[in-house]
């Protein structure tokens, strides 16, 4: 085929599709792409072809429960509850119960001594097999988050028509209010001096214009 011939267009080692997906691939995208959603496939399989029902034949649990664990897997109950609520409550540490003094309960102390178990070989109670039982001592911490997550939450729901002074702006009450407002008599003011005229007037250069009056006014209140 020649170089210029318009069918190599049309051959696959010519022309190279271009796979492109709008979707973003984020989370576990890789694990996702390999799960297996039951009842959204609509077509016949091989097996579901072939089966014959024999009315009252039960089908085997330990072959169903090992595809079972093999396909999904332990569920978190199995993992972290298998003992009931045992670990529910043991939420202090060590550093909390020492730096804060907390005393165990009367049926969670231990003794003040160990002894030696030719069993274990080891000392017993051992300290880390038996936690303070209890809720840990709240230093405010969350408490603060959340304050901050909901101040976050409310700026992000105003809108995009809030500028920072808006925001930020908070109201001051009515008492601090002053309609009255009192000044110094004209010989006394030092704000009339003619400020433009520093450069100009000789009698003015080098001088501070701008000073408090040395004798306040008497100024009665009303």
């Amino acid at each position: 085929m020649s170089h210029g011939d318009p069918k190599k267009w049309y051959m696959p080692g010519w022309r190279i599709e271009q796979k492109y997906a709008p979707g973003v691939l984020i989370g576990n995208w890789g694990e996702e792409r390999y799960k297996f959603d039951k009842g959204t496939n609509k077509h016949n399989s091989t097996h579901r072809t072939d089966f014959r029902n024999y009315g009252g034949y039960k089908p085997d649990v330990i072959l169903r429960r090992q595809a079972m664990l093999r396909n999904e897997g332990l569920g978190k109950e199995q993992i972290f509850t298998h003992h009931g609520n045992r670990y529910s409550n043991n939420m202090i540490s060590w550093y909390d119960e020492h730096y804060n003094n907390r005393e165990r309960d009367v049926p969670d102390r231990l003794p003040a001594l160990r002894a030696w178990d030719s069993h274990k070989l080891a000392w017993a109670p051992e300290k880390s097999d038996y936690p303070m039982q209890g809720q840990p001592t709240n230093f405010g911490l969350y408490g603060n988050l959340q304050d901050q997550w909901r101040k976050q939450l409310a700026n992000e729901t105003k809108g995009d028509y809030v500028t920072n002074y808006q925001s930020s702006y908070e109201p001051l009450p009515e008492e601090s209010l002053r309609s009255t407002r009192y000044a110094n008599p004209k010989a006394l003011s030092s704000t009339l001096h003619p400020y433009n005229k520093i450069n100009k007037d000789l009698n003015l250069r080098n001088t501070s214009v701008v000073k408090q009056p040395e004798v306040l006014a008497a100024v009665s209140v009303l």
